[in-house]
């Protein structure tokens, strides 16, 4: 199985030709039909009924050339929808998710506002049929102190999760696993996969607070099968 890049670590055929104007001869007589060509007797004779003139082949219209797209060429597939919101009855949390990439860290980078998930862009979208779409959020920030995901710790097996896609589509996810685990020890390879089994993965904060650090010292880890 793969891991995912960054952690820790796209007829209607004008016919061509101008139209032209000639001027009446100098002698003044009617203009010739175009394309005719019209033969002049002498003086002293005339034409008679079976003498006509001969038209003028006429003119070649040359169409352009058409291009013809082949049909074996198959359209660009439309890229998989991101995550829009998240909803979590269990712990109460109902909020949007935004798309994020890799800190300058080499780290997952996490919205600043705790109630602000974030889909980590390089991982599996929910419709995805293999690999882990992974999502994150504090747990609190200055601008919302206790953050939705706050309470997942608490989580527990079998619960249901459901994830709102940018077209709409909701899937849903049966909580498998609730995990709290030191950041210091965590290895996360074995989340961040971007082949084999379709999961859902959540992390947040938690543990004892590191007042120096101004950070909590775990992770809590909620990872999510399809629910039916």
């Amino acid at each position: 199985m793969n891991r995912l890049p960054g952690i820790a670590a796209v007829a209607l055929i004008v016919l061509g030709g101008a139209t032209s104007s000639v001027s009446p001869s100098a002698a003044g007589g009617p203009l010739a039909p175009m394309g005719v060509a019209t033969a002049s007797a002498p003086a002293s004779s005339s034409l008679s009924p079976m003498q006509r003139t001969t038209p003028a082949p006429a003119p070649v219209q040359v169409l352009p050339e058409i291009q013809v797209k082949d049909a074996r060429v198959k359209p660009v597939a439309q890229a998989p929808a991101a995550p829009a919101r998240i909803r979590y009855r269990g712990i109460g949390a109902d909020m949007p998710a935004s798309a994020v990439g890799i800190a300058r860290d080499g780290a997952m980078e996490v919205p600043d506002d705790a109630a602000i998930a974030g889909w980590y862009r390089y991982s599996a979208a929910p419709s995805q049929r293999s690999g882990s779409t992974i999502i994150a959020a504090h747990a609190g920030s200055i601008p919302t102190p206790r953050g939705p995901l706050y309470d997942l710790r608490a989580s527990r097996a079998g619960q249901e999760i459901e994830i709102i896609d940018t077209r709409g589509a909701v899937t849903r996810w049966k909580v498998d696993a609730v995990q709290q685990l030191h950041k210091e020890t965590l290895d996360l390879d074995p989340y961040f996969l971007d082949t084999g089994e379709r999961k859902l993965v959540l992390f947040t904060c938690g543990g004892r607070w590191d007042a120096a650090r101004q950070s909590y010292e775990d992770n809590i880890i909620v990872t999510a099968i399809p629910a039916g």
